[in-house]
């Protein structure tokens, strides 16, 4: 193989592995753990690890606010991966606490689960808000389990009110809103600020990487020989 398209081919390789970096907001980082680079956040892959633990309203995995916020923030997660508990879990924030961020935030620029509805996962606005219509679907990439289509906590309350409420954002829908704390229980998906460390290149890859650069070398002083 000529020298300079085996440096290209290896070139081309390399950029393959790590294609889409700069333009997907979602990598599947193992361990049960998903990656948004735009947020910096990392997402439990079980978007209902409540229920699959058989906690919350008869092992529903919803639960009020309070009993929410409080399993979350005491949530250990064990990562196989790097062997790493991850302690340090909440429920999603809403950044914009204004009676304009209810409804559809087809941006997803106010709050992180308006963000992965509109952005990560492509999903549209329902403003029919009837349970009976077929689930939202979209081509985007979508590494999650468990998704439940129906209401999931904010760990943000609102200031909007003067009983405590919290917000919130339907699956189904795409719509936000606010409720009571202690009068409805919601579904509960787990996220922690900042990333964990990509998952190593299998070592088949790396010998292949590795058996490509010798070989390059061994052509380049048969060369030098003639």
């Amino acid at each position: 193989m000529d020298r300079n398209l085996l440096s290209l081919s290896i070139a081309f390789f390399t950029a393959y592995l790590y294609m889409g970096s700069t333009q997907a907001a979602l990598f599947d980082r193992g361990g049960g753990l998903i990656y948004d680079n735009v947020l910096d956040v990392t997402w439990l892959q079980d978007a209902s690890y409540a229920e699959t633990l058989g906690l919350g309203v008869q092992g529903s995995g919803k639960m009020n606010w309070v009993d929410a916020d409080n399993w979350v923030s005491n949530l250990q997660f064990y990562d196989n991966i790097r062997d790493v508990t991850w302690n340090d879990w909440r429920m999603p924030a809403t950044f914009i606490d204004e009676f304009n961020s209810i409804g559809f935030d087809e941006t997803g620029q106010s709050s992180e689960m308006a963000y992965m509805y509109y952005v990560n996962l492509g999903f549209e606005a329902n403003p029919s808000l009837d349970v009976n219509d077929p689930i939202p679907m979209s081509g985007n990439y979508n590494p999650f389990d468990n998704l439940q289509y129906r209401s999931y906590w904010s760990d943000t309350l609102t200031d909007l009110t003067t009983s405590a409420r919290a917000w919130n954002l339907h699956f189904h829908f795409g719509y936000q809103n606010f409720t009571g704390i202690l009068s409805d229980e919601l579904n509960i998906w787990a996220v922690r600020d900042g990333d964990v460390s990509p998952v190593p290149l299998p070592p088949a890859i790396l010998l292949m990487l590795s058996g490509l650069a010798i070989l390059s070398m061994l052509r380049r002083d048969k060369k030098a020989q003639h």
